[in-house]
């Protein structure tokens, strides 16, 4: 009895902190559509008030357990973001939650979006109803009679070039903040699709991703578990000019780093340096996602034959699409930032393209025969590697700045078995160098002609880390099909979230062979946060 009054409180509170969250303006989470099948692209338009300090966005889809299943990293452009999801081929049938939030949660606030997913492999043979997400207060974008289309028929045939009209009110053009969403897709009206705000109890303060995407973890003691103040850590993104920070700890043990500049995916390396060579550190990298938090009530609807027919059109149709590699998106090509002419560690000395030379078995006969000014030595299989200071006519003392693809390296032995087939270039450093105040007494940066870091292992204090970075940008684009026995099987006709306010648009797309019902919807944000919304349907037979 005590734990069905405990759940029913709980219930309770959590609806009453969903209303008062509903008060918020600015906030909003659209889709191209309601329904998917599993294996397409989802694409995907946020809204985030203006006093949004974060560049970057992260979408989560999470299922009926609270798992998170997908995600994809957004970056803004003012206070809207677009991009897509891709959805895994694996996913079950069901009612899912598309999520969307800041990873610096101080406000802890969340943007959720019922969907529905049904596996083009099974499809709805074990599915006796749809859920549906129960909210009291969705966000809705409020219907105006300032904007007009026309043009559109209310039947079109399949493979039917059109083309609407939209027309806006003087009025309203000038309240509108930020571009349009125009979109014409498939409508399934048995699943609406809804979206709503939710306050997490989970989120964590932290540095706002003003600039790009953050990593932070934290530096312990490895022995008492302590978090250690003054450790120096470093992050290298390896490239052909590779991208360096470094931070040194506070008291907390904690570190943070931003990369401005970088989409797709992005491998970094993280490594942490005691102040005492003898303590031994460990590093903890904090989760990239936010919790899942506590999955809201949902309500049974009918299964319809209606929406049988189709969902088993669509199996047919993405089936189809993926056997004919029919690509929905044209996505630019994905790039890492160079941010500088050269890398940070300044113009080389010298650099010594090895392949010029006879092929030399390891290092230590690399840096005899080609390497002026580095002293590789290698006394009871302890290497030992210094640079030539031309200023006082002797080497350095201290080991000079070593590394491998922009990663700086400790373990000299590391690169004691790499020769000629292994090394495209070296670069070498014969001068002091600093970096904010880290001092490097020369430095040789090794570049090899793979891109296989096996041979540096990973330990607790040096790790690799892989993440998404902001998404490359995406455009929806028509296949190009040559061969009329091939059938377009097109759900989303067009799609651009970034239409530019005018008193008149022209909206132009061609008819899929999908038969269904359809609308043309155009979605905006006002000055003051309020979402507003106008859609006319049409039915393809």
């Amino acid at each position: 009895m005590m734990k069905r009054l405990l759940i029913t409180t709980i219930l309770c509170l959590s609806l009453f902190i969903l209303t008062i969250a509903q008060t918020k303006n600015g906030f909003g989470l659209l889709t191209d559509r309601g329904a998917y099948v599993s294996g397409e692209q989802m694409l995907v338009k946020v809204y985030h008030p203006s006093d949004n300090l974060s560049k970057i966005v992260y979408l989560d889809l999470i299922n009926p357990f609270g798992n998170r299943v997908a995600g994809a990293t957004l970056e803004f452009n003012g206070d809207q973001a677009s991009g897509f999801l891709t959805l895994p081929d694996s996913i079950s049938t069901g009612s899912y939650l598309l999520r969307s939030y800041l990873k610096k949660s101080a406000s802890k606030t969340r943007i959720i979006r019922n969907i529905w997913i049904t596996n083009r492999f099974t499809g709805l043979e074990k599915t006796k109803q749809l859920n549906r997400v129960i909210s009291k207060k969705p966000i809705t974008e409020n219907s105006t009679d300032q904007i007009e289309i026309t043009g559109i028929d209310t039947i079109l045939s399949t493979k039917n070039n059109a083309s609407a009209q939209i027309r806006l009110d003087n009025k309203i053009m000038s309240q509108i903040d930020g571009p349009l969403l125009i979109s014409v897709a498939q409508s399934t009206p048995e699943f609406e699709s809804v979206s709503f705000v939710s306050e997490s109890a989970n989120g964590k303060d932290g540095m706002a991703e003003k600039k790009g995407v953050v990593l932070s973890g934290l530096i312990t003691d490895k022995k008492t578990s302590a978090p250690v103040a003054g450790a120096t850590v470093y992050m290298t993104v390896p490239d052909s000019i590779p991208g360096f920070q470094y931070y040194l700890t506070q008291t907390d043990g904690r570190f943070y780093f931003q990369l401005e500049g970088y989409t797709g995916q992005v491998e970094a390396f993280v490594q942490c340096f005691s102040k005492t060579p003898a303590q031994r550190l460990k590093i903890t990298m904090d989760e990239l996602f936010a919790p899942a938090d506590s999955i809201p009530a949902f309500s049974a609807l009918p299964l319809t034959d209606d929406f049988k027919n189709t969902v088993a059109q669509n199996v047919d149709a993405v089936t189809f699409q993926k056997i004919f590699e029919q690509n929905r998106l044209k996505l630019e090509q994905a790039a890492t930032k160079i941010p500088e002419a050269y890398p940070y560690y300044g113009v080389a000395t010298n650099v010594v393209d090895p392949q010029l030379f006879i092929d030399l078995p390891n290092f230590s006969e690399i840096s005899k025969e080609l390497l002026p000014g580095v002293k590789y030595r290698n006394y009871n299989n302890e290497p030992t590697i210094r640079v030539m200071n031309p200023a006082q006519h002797s080497y350095f003392e201290e080991t000079p700045l070593l590394l491998i693809n922009g990663i700086p390296i400790q373990n000299v032995n590391v690169i004691k078995d790499m020769g000629t087939t292994d090394i495209k270039r070296v670069d070498i450093v014969q001068s002091e160098r600093f970096y904010g105040n880290q001092r490097f007494p020369g430095v040789v940066a090794i570049y090899s002609m793979k891109n296989d870091y096996s041979r540096i292992p990973e330990t607790d204090q040096f790790i690799r880390v892989k993440f998404d970075a902001a998404q490359v940008k995406s455009a929806l684009q028509q296949p190009e099909i040559n061969d009329p026995s091939i059938p377009d099987l097109r759900q989303v006709l067009y799609w651009n979230p970034e239409t530019p306010v005018s008193e008149s648009i022209s909206v132009s797309f061609k008819t899929s062979d999908v038969l269904g019902k359809y609308n043309i919807r155009i979605i905006g944000k006002l000055t003051d946060g309020t979402l507003f919304g106008y859609e006319k349907h049409f039915e393809v037979k």
